[in-house]
């Protein structure tokens, strides 16, 4: 557990170092979806997040290759856990940049936090 918590607190750490370089990006849960496809999604709330213009090739949930435009780093656990009722970022969820732009989030990853079983820091692709 010690090296948990060494993991806990650099990104902690990260998180306030990095605050000038983070952008606001508007955050959208998924709540349900019809049988056509169509998502309802919660309120939107603003997180802070590193948003670096990227073109990436990724391997989605499905196993497939796709190009992502923008990759994403959510430093702040606690605001992410807020923003997603505890479930941590999902593919049907929805982001928007500071730009105004949005796309499908192909890929989610982080490093998975044994006490909680969400990541520790959340990086997310955008297509």
């Amino acid at each position: 557990m010690a090296l948990l918590q060494t993991i806990r607190g650099a990104v902690k750490t990260a998180n306030k170092v990095v605050k000038d370089l983070q952008s606001v990006t508007t955050f959208e849960r998924a709540l349900s979806s019809d049988g056509a496809g169509a998502v309802t999604h919660a309120a939107s709330v603003t997180l802070r997040a590193i948003v670096e213009d990227k073109q990436e090739i990724v391997r989605t949930s499905s196993g497939q290759l796709s190009q992502s435009k923008t990759h994403i780093t959510f430093l702040d656990v606690a605001a992410v856990s807020a923003a997603t009722g505890g479930q941590g970022i999902k593919e049907s969820d929805k982001i928007t940049l500071p730009s105004g732009e949005t796309g499908p989030i192909l890929s989610i990853s982080g490093f998975i936090d044994a006490g909680t079983g969400l990541p520790v820091a959340s990086e997310v692709y955008l297509g």
